[in-house]
Parts: C-alpha cells; sequence; structure tokens
C-alpha cells in the first residue's frame, strides 16, 4: 500500500386554482441504496476495489472530478450529471498513487499526488492536462503535495515532508517554473506529520498542521497576512496533549471552525470570531468518543455540515443551523462500517448540483460517492 496511512494520510413553477404543494425528494438520479436521504452516486471504486478512496471532490467547468487513492496509480473520474462516470485520468505513471488535494484556480483544475520520488502537480482545462511540478518541487523530500489553497490571486500548496516537515509553495499562475517557497521548513521547528489542511478566513491564510510529538503528534494552527510572513496561533492542540490534528477549516456565519483529531477522548470542534482566541463547541465527539476525526467542515445552504470518519461502526454526518446544536442525517457508514472514514482531512466533500457530496475511504470495497438528496417542492395541481 502507498506510503499514506488512512488516517495520516453529497447537492417549475406550475399554475392552476386550488393549487397544493407536495413535498418531495429530489435527486439527479433515482434513489436506491435503501440509505434515507441519501443515494450512491457512484459504484464502488469505479469498479475497482484498488481505488481504495475517494481522496478529492471539485467542481469544475460543470463537472464533478474524483481523485482516488490507487497502489497501482492514482485515478480520476469525471461526470457530469452526476451518475454516468467516465476515467480521464492523466497520463501519469503508478508511482503516483494517490491524488491527496484538488483545487480550481484561474482556466485549470489543479491535482496533488503522492509518489515515492516526490510528489506532483498536473493541471486540466477539462479537456488535456499538463504537469506543471515533479520531483517534489526539487525537493524528493515532498513525497506528496498535500493540500491547495487560493489566497489574494495565488495558489497554494502544503507539502508532505517527514525529514524537514511542511513546505508551503506559491504561484501566481501556477505554470511550471513559477513556483515559490514562501515559509520556512515546518515553520522553523521539528518534524510535521503529513495531513494538512489550508483555509481562508478575515484576510489570513490559515494552516493546520501535526507537530511531531513523541510517537504521535499535537496539533498546531498557523496564519499569514501576505502568505510569507506566518505566525502561530497556537501549538499546544489547544490545550489537549490528545488533540493531533487540525484535521477540517471552514467560516460559517463569520467564524472560523476548526475540527481536531482525538482519538482519546473524541473529536473536538472549536470556533473563533478573530482566528486568535478560540472556544470550544464540544470535545467529546458529540458524545462518542470512537467519533474521533472530524475530518470534514462545509458550509451548504445555510447549515454547517460536519463529517467524522468512525473506524469502530463508519463514517457520520452531523449539522447545525446556529453551529452550537447539532443532528445526525447520516450515521453508520452508509450501510457499510468499512465506510470508515469520508472526507478524509477536509478534500473529499462539496456540493454538486446542489446537492453535499462526500468520497469515502473503503478497503474492501472500494472508495464511494455519496450525494445527499434535497427537498424541492413541486406544484400539485388540482382541477375543477
Amino acid at each position: 500500500m502507498q506510503k499514506h496511512r488512512w488516517d495520516r494520510l453529497a447537492r417549475l413553477m406550475g399554475a392552476g386554482i386550488g393549487c397544493l404543494f407536495a413535498l418531495v425528494l429530489s435527486f439527479s438520479g433515482a434513489s436506491g441504496s435503501g440509505i434515507p436521504g441519501w443515494d450512491q452516486g457512484s459504484v464502488s471504486g469505479f469498479g475497482s476495489s484498488d481505488n481504495a478512496a475517494i481522496s478529492s471532490l471539485d467542481v469544475f467547468a460543470g463537472a464533478l472530478y474524483a481523485g482516488t487513492w490507487n497502489q497501482n496509480g492514482a485515478q480520476v473520474w469525471r461526470t457530469s450529471g452526476g451518475r454516468q462516470w467516465a476515467p480521464v485520468t492523466p497520463p501519469w505513471g503508478p508511482a503516483n498513487s494517490a491524488i491527496n488535494d484538488a483545487q480550481p484556480f484561474g482556466a485549470y483544475l489543479y491535482f496533488g499526488t503522492a509518489n515515492e520520488n516526490g510528489g506532483e502537480i498536473w493541471r486540466t482545462d477539462d479537456a488535456a492536462w499538463e504537469q506543471v511540478a515533479a520531483t517534489g518541487l526539487g525537493d524528493e523530500s515532498n513525497y506528496a503535495m498535500n493540500a491547495f489553497g487560493v489566497f489574494n490571486g495565488q495558489l497554494y500548496m502544503a507539502t508532505s515532508n517527514l525529514t524537514t516537515g511542511i513546505e508551503v509553495w506559491r504561484s501566481s499562475t501556477g505554470n511550471s517554473g513559477t513556483w515559490q517557497q514562501v515559509n520556512d521548513d515546518g515553520f522553523g521547528g521539528a518534524v510535521t506529520w503529513e495531513d494538512t489542511t489550508l483555509e481562508v478566513f478575515s484576510g489570513h491564510l490559515y494552516a493546520g498542521i501535526s507537530r511531531l510529538a513523541g510517537s504521535g503528534g499535537r496539533a498546531e494552527l498557523w496564519r499569514s497576512i501576505d502568505g510569507t510572513q506566518w505566525q502561530p496561533v497556537f501549538t499546544n492542540g489547544l490545550g489537549y496533549a490528545s488533540n493531533t490534528n487540525v484535521s477540517a477549516m471552514t467560516e460559517f456565519q463569520g467564524q472560523l471552525y476548526i475540527g481536531l483529531r482525538n482519538a482519546v477522548s473524541g473529536g473536538q470542534l472549536w470556533r473563533s470570531n478573530n482566528g486568535l482566541d478560540w472556544s470550544p463547541v464540544f470535545t467529546d465527539g458529540l458524545g462518542k468518543p470512537a467519533d474521533s476525526r472530524p475530518y470534514g467542515l462545509l458550509a451548504h445552504n445555510g447549515q454547517l455540515y460536519l463529517v467524522f470518519s468512525n473506524i469502530a461502526t463508519g463514517a457520520e454526518v452531523w449539522r447545525s443551523a446556529n453551529g452550537t446544536t447539532w443532528q445526525p442525517v447520516m450515521q453508520g457508514g452508509w450501510g457499510d462500517p468499512a465506510n470508515g472514514f469520508a472526507d478524509y482531512f477536509d478534500k473529499a466533500a462539496t456540493v454538486f448540483q446542489g446537492a453535499l457530496t462526500v468520497g469515502t475511504v473503503n478497503e474492501t470495497a472500494g472508495g464511494q460517492v455519496w450525494q445527499m438528496l434535497h427537498l424541492t417542492y413541486l406544484p400539485h395541481i388540482q382541477r375543477r
């Protein structure tokens, strides 16, 4: 299996006299999954269990793109309607064993890969492919291009580097030869673990990392006002030694929310209105210690969605209208506990054609794409 570890490593008007409206479930395909409120939008692993993870989901040029982890070579798949998928993998070799993240920027969709000889960056304009970075941007220790972000008109990439620590690179065009490193290796500290999250909030670019601490990690959050000068927000897991990673970030109702992986007492969710002062939303996996990995955060249709990875009973999806009161909308891994990981490190969930769409890790059947059915009002006409 690739160097990744799974843990490191869903979206007529009518007229007539005496018109009544009926509430119905609507989606771009017929639901047959047996999971109330959800529809499986792809066959498992796109037909191959080797596609063990749907590791990225992004909308570009009106289509939904999915990236995979595959020990025989990562794959890219595309759908324009949400049901019929086609392979569109670029001409890379099997050494690119994982797609870590993807990001639309300008006229292209960019993909970052994991490769033992140094991660690569590829891009597509929805027709052709071009490689824009190889061999870890000149450092083979950058074995994965782990997380993209867009800030102040530039494309950023955070690397996975177990030798000298995370490197942050940027380019104003994304073109080959234009990438420059904009941080000190590991932000000037000890070695960092692989998985990173990037988010923009209130005029700053934030990077969530995991610092090597004994045999595990310790969550840290850094930010920059210009993309080159970085300051620590916190370096102590917000006071919890078992908070090993900043595993997800998003803005919701004017506050920055962050998820913290805690495999001891349950995942945590914190928020801040200024990016500096933090208050806990919950610190116990919403009462379930096995909900230890809050790996996805996404704001959609006035709700904040939280995706828990749960390796005991399967991934879960929760939502809140105010960030404080939460309700589950899916539990038990969409009927398969083998879907233990979902929206891995905040990179495999998006909104496509109005539906929340989530990708899973499933080492048995292959990763899956799930889409949440949404409510639509259609007219019911009564005739006299």
